[in-house]
């Protein structure tokens, strides 16, 4: 269970992002707010609990999805990831991943919106970006990043295909007699194979899990 001890106002802020808060209720959750914060802080009535919860419920998903998301590196310092939310927290997630990785720009992408952000402090401005499709996007924050940005990386070190490897790896690597599910699980929570787009560990989970096929090995590679 993911639980923060928070401030009255940091529980309502983040509340507010929940699927099921809306106008209504984030009016009387900001009356609390001005009224009784405490009851929020310590959640000792029925609606200070629900804040709470909710609150706690965010920033669960926020800590969450940007811990496990995979992000694909552009030239530019510019990161890219995928992820699919419960709640309406597409832009918590970029500002989290962009405090972590304060030398890039963010972009993170859900099935109806997307959003951008940074944490350098050496941009003169910080347009909103715009765009009709998830390339146009990333190609627009892209061409920003090469005009404004003096650091950047060689095109070397990237892969085209970055999936290619993981693949790989997790083709290679397993071995039957030391599958642990409730391990993989530790590390790995289901929550997070479904909403942090982890297309490949799920597709593996899948297959030597549910399915239960064969064990792998690194035979191939020495044909």
């Amino acid at each position: 269970m993911f639980v923060c001890n928070l401030s009255a106002e940091e529980y309502v802020q983040a509340a507010s992002y929940h699927k099921d808060s809306n106008e209504n209720s984030i009016e009387k959750a900001e009356l609390l707010l001005k009224s009784k914060p405490f009851e929020i802080a310590t959640g000792c009535s029925d609606l200070g609990k629900l804040i709470k919860k909710r609150g706690n419920a965010v920033l669960r998903e926020v800590h969450l999805l940007s811990a496990y998301m995979r992000l694909k590196p552009y030239s530019e310092m510019v990161l890219v990831g995928e992820c699919n939310p419960e709640h309406d927290t597409c832009y918590l997630i970029t500002k989290s991943l962009a405090r972590r990785f304060d030398k890039f720009i963010v972009i993170v992408f859900t099935e109806s919106i997307f959003s951008v952000a940074t944490n350098r402090r050496d941009l003169p401005t910080f347009p909103q970006f715009s765009g009709s499709s998830k390339d146009e996007v990333i190609i627009n924050v892209r061409e920003y990043a090469k005009e404004t940005i003096r650091d950047s990386f060689s095109e070397d070190i990237f892969l085209e295909d970055g999936d290619f490897l993981w693949e790989n790896y997790y083709e290679t690597q397993f071995l039957e007699q030391r599958l642990n599910v409730k391990l993989f699980h530790k590390f790995i929570p289901k929550y997070t194979l479904k909403k942090a787009n982890m297309k490949l560990e799920k597709e593996f989970y899948e297959k030597v899990v549910e399915q239960r096929k064969e064990k792998h090995t690194l035979d191939f590679f020495f044909d």
